[in-house]
């Protein structure tokens, strides 16, 4: 990796740790967590210092996040992100289907969660803010694909398929993803996936105007796939609804519904640990 490459690499990693400590780390811990060598770190750190990122307690011998980088990311969780208008349709409908509702955007070939809400009784989806999911085999990376032009998702996939022969993931086969996009769009922006990337979960997704917040995004239902088919009917009904009061006319799109065999047959992908069922 150049080095470059590996600085950003190592800033990152410094500031998740940060997000998973939340408390003031001394560079032997950091370093105990990141595995940066003595010098390298010491040099890092003194760098991010100097760029008021970060804060150095000299008498406790600790680092911690600045106000300088909070106040460079703050903007990301406010409204600026995600309106409240955006925000009281998630909580609108998780009420209606007692399922985990999430909002997502497309980031490169992934789909990255912004945010989520759900309940904390019985068998729910967990599904963090900031994990990433694959764009191809899921229910949300399929909603966002289908706005996009044929050409468009050709050129990603062929990305996709070039990152794949590098040690990336592949996708799957060509056709059969724009045989889903293409339901999709007869479906009037339902996208259905069930069981596509976490055995025994199923969930709907809809592609949203972009006038609703910065970047396209997607607002998605998800659950146990035996209770997200019996009231399958009731929640594709919530989630029109609730696009049609964030949207107005441009939701407003007849056609199919999707139906279970729009969900791909491709190999499931791997998701993180924090990306799974359970019970509350």
């Amino acid at each position: 990796m150049p080095e470059t490459a590996r600085s950003v690499a190592r800033i990152a990693a410094l500031l998740e740790l940060f997000e998973r400590e939340r408390r003031p780390l001394t560079s032997q811990e950091i370093g105990g967590h990141l595995a940066i060598p003595r010098s390298s770190l010491g040099t890092l750190l003194k760098s991010l210092v100097g760029l008021r990122w970060l804060a150095a307690d000299r008498r406790r011998a600790t680092y911690f996040p600045g106000a300088r980088l909070a106040r460079l990311t703050g903007w990301l969780q406010g409204e600026a992100l995600l309106e409240d208008p955006l925000r009281d349709a998630v909580e609108r409908l998780h009420q209606a289907t007692g399922e985990t509702v999430s909002v997502s955007a497309i980031s490169d070939l992934e789909i990255e969660v912004l945010h989520v809400g759900s309940g904390d009784t019985g068998v729910q989806l967990v599904v963090q803010p900031g994990r990433r999911m694959p764009l191809w085999q899921s229910a949300v990376g399929i909603a966002c694909l289908a706005p996009l032009p044929d050409s468009t998702v050709r050129s990603m996939h062929r990305r996709a398929e070039r990152r794949a022969a590098l040690g990336g993931p592949a996708p799957p086969p060509l056709a059969g993803v724009l045989r889903r996009v293409r339901a999709v769009r007869d479906a009037g922006g339902i996208a259905f996936a069930d069981g596509a990337v976490v055995p025994g979960v199923a969930a709907l997704a809809f592609g949203l105007p972009e006038q609703v917040g910065l970047r396209p995004l997607v607002l998605s239902v998800g659950g146990p796939a035996e209770r997200v088919l019996a009231e399958r009917m009731s929640i594709e009904a919530a989630l029109r609804r609730e696009a049609e009061a964030l949207c107005g006319p441009a939701a407003r799109v007849g056609g199919r519904r999707a139906t279970r065999s729009d969900a791909p047959t491709a190999r499931r992908a791997r998701l993180p640990r924090s990306t799974r069922l359970r019970r509350r």
